[in-house]
């Protein structure tokens, strides 16, 4: 059985504190057998010293719920770089044990000896996907399968979501001119449930089948996308003439918070970051659920934006920052040189007020102190970033190190939402900032194809093998094509593979140099004590 048939779904969730890893196991339905149990299987590699079983049965209650949902998280002590084969198991009305799902992971291992493989995507339209994205993951060579993936946003669509459901979307997909009005005039409680509806198939939908073949392998950090709740959240959209009023707002962020809770933020922590031993350090930044709105507004709250610009200063090895959307950016209210680009510009970002196009990352307050701690760190940085609809790799050199970005997306795009790549900016940052300036050189960009109007780019995802070599760490960056095949039936690629060799750096002494913290959860609740004391007491 898989979660297509069974409705039971097992998502390795990531890296949390102690070593641990956690487990998100859910359902869709609200019947559920008397006993389930998940069972913890080590697979080839297990050190000989290690003081496991071959196998361990964990009792699984599922006691948190969201609609449509029973989930629960569970965090697992593991053996560092152990790969490891989990399935769920029930009984059935004859007292039969069955297999529901099953999902495989490594745990963080804390060295690169072996090395270490991370995926990236972002922008998961289902209805367009047909299966392609699952194929396209299932004939991955083995050794590109990910140790983690980091999935950058726009996960679910659920502002098209909705504009299917009304008349109009068959103009344009995804779009309806009157479904949010209504959404608008109808009563509180009223509203709440016919979101709930629809948000919560969008993400059934998503997870139990497009996404799947996806999460159930390597370990997963979720970013959010503007997606997750509407087109440039929390901006009120063009397209959507309902969300200029602020109970509909209010009402529909409540209800896509909720299940973006259930499904991608169980542990509470948007942004996060982990080691691989004293090598590689990561650090993944939400820059959506805490945006403001407007331009030179916040895209997260001061003390996530210390962590990032900290941990940029205090690095003392290569690290990799994990973004929704790219750092190489357009600023909107840049002024034009001549008469073409200040018409060009003024066009852009008055799109962009409207509602009819995305705030970028340079149009916030932040961007600035950001990029000015990626320009005091030491070490040689590498960002991924998604969003764009469209794959870019890009380098450049910056205040004595190198700093490259790969840009991967869409997974599955949205019709109306083609892109083709930009090499833009030609000097880093668009947005000026004192003292800081460097020459962008674009090495790569992905396939695209016109359009009756504009073009669109083929759907990709990014692979990169981090592996120690003498003079630092190299990195073997690929971006594969998710509908095409080459002659071995592997997926083609959208360019041509890229390796780059990340050095550790001089620390510049005036920078105080900090140990990078356990990734951090939000404090266990009661329901919660209860399903990890199952967890030792199966252990003992």
């Amino acid at each position: 059985m898989d979660a297509t048939t069974s409705g039971f779904m097992l998502v390795p969730h990531g890296y949390c504190e102690h070593g641990r890893l956690q487990l998100w196991i859910g359902v869709h339905g609200e019947l559920l057998p008397e006993r389930m149990w998940l069972r913890c299987t080590p697979q080839d590699g297990l050190p000989a010293q290690a003081c496991e079983a071959d196998c361990r049965d964990i009792p699984v209650v599922l006691e948190r719920a969201a609609p449509s949902l029973r989930y629960t998280l569970l965090r697992l002590p593991v053996i560092a770089g152990c790969r490891y084969h989990f399935s769920l198991w029930a009984l059935d009305a004859s007292g039969e044990a069955v297999k529901l799902t099953d999902a495989e992971c490594r745990a963080r291992p804390d060295n690169l000896a072996d090395g270490f493989n991370v995926w990236y995507g972002s922008c998961f339209y289902g209805k367009e996907d047909k299966g392609a994205l699952g194929e396209a993951f299932e004939a991955l060579p083995q050794n590109r399968r990910p140790d983690v993936s980091f999935l950058g946003g726009d996960q679910v669509y659920l502002d098209t979501a909705v504009g299917t459901a009304g008349w109009g979307s068959r103009l344009i997909p995804g779009l309806s001119l009157f479904k949010s009005q209504r959404l608008a005039r109808m009563s509180d409680a009223d509203c709440k449930a016919e979101l709930n509806r629809i948000f919560s198939a969008e993400y059934r939908n998503n997870w139990s089948r497009g996404l799947y073949r996806v999460l159930r392998s390597g370990n997963h950090h979720f970013l959010a996308g503007d997606h997750e709740f509407w087109n440039d959240y929390p901006n009120a959209p063009g397209f959507f003439g309902g969300l200029k009023q602020k109970n509909l707002q209010q009402t529909w962020r409540a209800c896509a918070q909720a299940l973006f809770d259930a499904y991608q933020l169980p542990a509470g922590s948007a942004s996060g970051q982990f080691a691989i031993g004293d090598e590689l350090e990561f650090f993944y930044l939400d820059t959506c659920l805490q945006r403001q709105p407007g331009y030179d507004t916040a895209f997260t709250d001061a003390i996530t934006l210390a962590r990032v610009c900290t941990w940029l200063r205090a690095l003392t090895c290569p690290g990799v920052l994990v973004l929704p959307a790219p750092l190489l950016t357009n600023w909107h209210l840049r002024k034009g040189k001549n008469f073409k680009d200040k018409v060009k510009g003024t066009i852009s970002a008055l799109a962009v007020k409207l509602g009819f196009g995305d705030h970028s990352l340079a149009d916030t307050s932040q961007y600035e102190p950001l990029v000015q701690a990626l320009n005091d760190c030491s070490q040689d940085i590498l960002i991924l970033a998604g969003d764009v609809h469209y794959s870019r790799l890009a380098r450049m050199e910056l205040n004595g190190k190198q700093v490259v970005e790969v840009v991967s997306t869409a997974l599955s795009c949205l019709p109306s939402a083609g892109n083709r790549p930009e090499k833009k900016p030609a000097i880093f940052p668009d947005r000026p900032i004192t003292g800081i300036r460097a020459e962008v050189d674009y090495l790569r960009v992905g396939t695209s194809r016109k359009k009756i109007i504009g073009h669109i780019s083929d759907n990709n995802f990014a692979t990169l093998n981090f592996s120690r070599v003498a003079d630092g760490i190299n990195v073997h960056v690929r971006c594969w094509s998710v509908n095409q095949r080459d002659a071995d039936g592997a997926p083609k690629h959208d360019w041509e593979p890229e390796d780059f060799l990340l050095r550790r750096r001089a620390v510049n002494a005036n920078r105080a140099a900090e140990p990078v913290r356990e990734p951090k959860s939000e404090p266990v609740n009661e329901p919660r004590r209860k399903a990890e004391a199952l967890v030792a007491e199966a252990q003992d």
